[in-house]
């Protein structure tokens, strides 16, 4: 009895938990009510063809009352959506007081000694209609102490047999209440535990595990919201660079402390105006900044965020650096919706990736068309049969030395129902910006195999990786995987990698790159003189061949620069144990013009265009041919 008592009163004292108590009781005393408008109904019928003079005008106008003032209280103080435990109390004791009203009053006015019967059953009914402890005990209280009081009036018989049942009436009201209420009072805590849990579980489904920030879904829910309220706002979308390789090199733990320590940098910035800060991918953060403030002041707002995140973190004893860029569109001049908005946020920060790495760049209008074009493409890319849309053409490599085809580059196409041949340095860049290389590179190197396994065992195939590929060592896993299951001799398989898609992320890259070359694969440098530090690469990354750019291939005949640096890098190669290529060679006076500088291969319209892998392997045999006539011409000599 005690620890009920306790759990009631702390059920009373917390707000919740009254409202959760009034909540458990309104539809029991509403319940109770109708039926009991009903019965007053006809006992003012009864007393209508029963009574007379003032008996008919005290005990009618009471029934009467009480018929009334139930149904309004069923109809409009508890018909409410919320009835606070208060008002429900008011409600319970007003409800008790008018049928104990009734009661007393036909007592009092014909005193019958089998009508104390009704002291009985109005306690019975109080302990199961009352709302409150306190007023249920209060008005089985009235209705016993009443009975005892009428019973005095009794003769003897009657007065002892009315005691009885009023100290058993007591017992059994009191236990009736209290073994409902604790039932009540169980039934209440389970379904608070089971909100308190379901809050939780709402709570942490909206919440990011690892840095307590907002996550994917919350954000966008936020953002909908204002969006949907018609108030200005920016969204930026934070991305950071060089992150996977620490992740991949020092493992998670020391990956997870490092975006630990890169939201709190990212919060401290945040603090400093009204920002909303997310965490909506593995290194991409979302920031929302309410207000139609200024593009500078927004620019200057990123790129406060990215020079924060630039200083070294230490972690542990090691010190660690990432980059980041940042993207940023504004509701609503940029998008109508929060979808929209994001398009055009994360295509600012592909922007800025591309282009102005380590910087904020916000997205232009007048590009609306351009990233439409891009969207089609994506949504293309990941919904229709790339394995049957995508193709390799196939350009042979010359040697000079051999005077002969040593092998092919396999160059990606892709054929698009509904947007044609599209180029393929658009679908590459598309598919690298939505995640989607990884399948669209198994696919062609897939092909590329089916083709090498036709050509003869002296040629090699050379396949491009894009920067997505060498940041993720898994990529390269499968690649080895596949050449293996093919049967196919590492050794003829060449891996091209260029200057733009190693610089994103040197030491991740080399570690890949060393991965394929240490299975056997060979690897090149593909446009070496297009960029601005190519010789870096040629002392750190694991390299067989180089191919010089076109672009001085071309200028070899007109420069004497350009000359000199051709020559120089094919010296280079001779030296260092690596084979070159030089690209573009199209024309008579463009070989002639070359041979002098005694290139090792050569790959350009000269020496063929790119072909289908049936031309390729057709080419391949004529020439085995024409070699084979050659040997038996030499022997016959001999």
């Amino acid at each position: 009895m005690l620890r009920f008592i306790e759990t009631y009163g702390k059920a009373w004292r917390d707000p919740v938990r009254r409202q959760a108590l009034a909540d458990a009781y309104v539809p029991i005393v509403r319940g109770f009510l109708l039926p009991g408008c009903a019965y007053y109904v006809f006992v003012t019928w009864g007393h209508w063809r029963d009574e007379t003079g003032r008996e008919l005008a005290i005990l009618g106008g009471i029934s009467a009352l009480t018929a009334l003032a139930y149904w309004l209280m069923r109809q409009s103080v508890l018909g409410r959506p919320k009835v606070s435990l208060g008002v429900l109390e008011a409600c319970g004791v007003l409800t008790n007081v008018l049928m104990y009203s009734n009661v007393l009053a036909y007592m009092l006015l014909h005193f019958e000694p089998s009508k104390l019967i009704y002291f009985v059953l109005m306690a019975v009914v109080f302990s199961t209609s009352g709302v409150t402890l306190r007023g249920t005990l209060f008005s089985i209280v009235l209705s016993i102490g009443s009975l005892f009081w009428f019973a005095g009036g009794a003769d003897q018989e009657t007065r002892e047999q009315f005691v009885f049942i009023g100290i058993a009436t007591s017992f059994a009201a009191f236990g009736m209440a209290s073994l409902l209420r604790k039932a009540i009072l169980k039934q209440i805590e389970a379904r608070l535990a089971a909100d308190e849990m379901a809050a939780r579980a709402q709570a942490l489904a909206r919440t990011d595990m690892l840095t307590a920030l907002p996550n994917r879904r919350s954000m966008f829910a936020e953002l909908d919201g204002l969006v949907a309220s018609g108030k200005p706002l920016w969204l930026g979308i934070v991305d950071l660079d060089g992150f996977k390789s620490i992740n991949d090199v020092y493992g998670h733990l020391i990956g997870d402390r490092l975006l630990g320590a890169v939201v709190e940098r990212l919060a401290e910035e945040a603090s400093k105006g009204d920002i909303l800060l997310g965490r909506i991918g593995g290194d991409e953060f979302a920031i929302i900044v309410p207000g139609d403030r200024p593009p500078a002041e927004i620019e200057a707002l990123g790129d406060a965020m990215i020079g924060r995140l630039a200083l070294p973190f230490q972690i542990s004893l090691l010190s660690l650096s990432v980059g980041a860029s940042a993207g940023f569109a504004h509701f609503p001049s940029m998008g109508a919706s929060g979808a929209q908005l994001y398009e055009r946020a994360d295509y600012a920060l592909y922007k800025a990736k591309a282009h102005r790495r380590g910087r904020t760049v916000l997205f232009d209008s007048d590009e609306d068309e351009e990233m439409k074009e891009n969207v089609a493409m994506e949504r293309a890319l990941r919904e229709h049969d790339l394995n049957a849309e995508l193709y390799l053409l196939l350009q042979p490599q010359y040697s000079l030395r051999e005077n002969a085809i040593t092998g092919f580059e396999a160059l990606a196409r892709w054929r698009c129902d509904g947007l044609g041949e599209v180029q393929p340095d658009k679908f590459i860049r598309i598919a690298e910006r939505s995640g989607l290389m990884r399948r669209v590179t198994d696919i062609l190197f897939a092909k590329g195999l089916e083709t090498l396994a036709r050509l003869p065992a002296d040629m090699s195939l050379s396949f491009n990786l894009s920067a997505r590929d060498l940041v993720d060592r898994s990529v390269a896993a499968g690649l080895l995987r596949m050449i293996a299951a093919r049967g196919i001799a590492a050794d003829r398989v060449e891996f091209e990698i260029t200057e733009t898609a190693v610089m994103a992320d040197l030491p991740l890259a080399r570690l890949i790159l060393e991965d394929l070359s240490a299975a056997g694969c060979r690897i090149a440098l593909d446009d070496f003189g297009s960029g601005y530090s190519s010789f870096r690469y040629i002392d750190q990354l694991p390299l067989n061949k180089v191919k010089v750019d076109k672009s001085f291939v071309r200028q070899v005949a007109h420069s004497v620069t350009s000359r000199e640096i051709v020559a120089g890098v094919i010296a280079l190669c001779q030296r260092l144990g690596l084979r070159s290529v030089l690209e573009g060679v199209e024309t008579d006076a463009e070989l002639a013009v070359v041979l002098p500088l005694e290139p090792d291969l050569i790959q350009g319209y000269y020496f063929g265009r790119p072909m289908t892998a049936d031309e390729a392997v057709a080419v391949a045999a004529t020439q085995g041919v024409r070699n084979a006539d050659n040997r038996s011409a030499s022997a016959a000599t001999v």
